[in-house]
């Protein structure tokens, strides 16, 4: 149960720990914090509420969270910096790179928690049949 519940706890307090860092950086600066903050902000209750009652939502909740983070619709630092790779005519859709790292450290610590919820999932949907 304390190792389950570290897996989600790492990449939940890095999140904050940015959070904090970054509303922190606005409130004491002049620089203004853009709808993807304040969506970074407001997102990130649920998912702390979450972590108290429900583990399975947390876990998913937690990686929806990031890769919207990577995909650019909500912000975890202070400057928005998005990254992309064109091939000619084909690019790639812009992600930040700090909340990749984050997906992918979540991803590695979670592994075996989200085959198992995906099991528990098809398992009820094959019973619901």
């Amino acid at each position: 149960m304390i190792k389950s519940r570290l897996r989600i706890l790492l990449p939940l307090i890095t999140v904050l720990i940015l959070l904090i860092y970054c509303w922190t950086i606005f409130l004491t600066t002049d620089m203004i914090a853009t709808w993807r903050h304040y969506l970074g902000l407001i997102l990130f209750i649920p998912i702390i509420y979450l972590f108290f009652n429900s583990k399975d939502l947390v876990i998913l909740s937690t990686g929806i969270y990031l890769l919207l983070a990577t995909f650019n619709l909500l912000a975890l630092n202070t400057e928005i910096t998005t990254y992309g790779i064109s091939i000619g005519p084909l690019t790639t859709p812009p992600i930040q790179l700090l909340p990749l790292g984050l997906f992918t450290i979540y991803f590695i610590l979670n592994l075996d928690p989200l085959i198992d919820i995906f099991l528990s999932f098809e398992e009820n949907r094959k019973q619901k049949k």
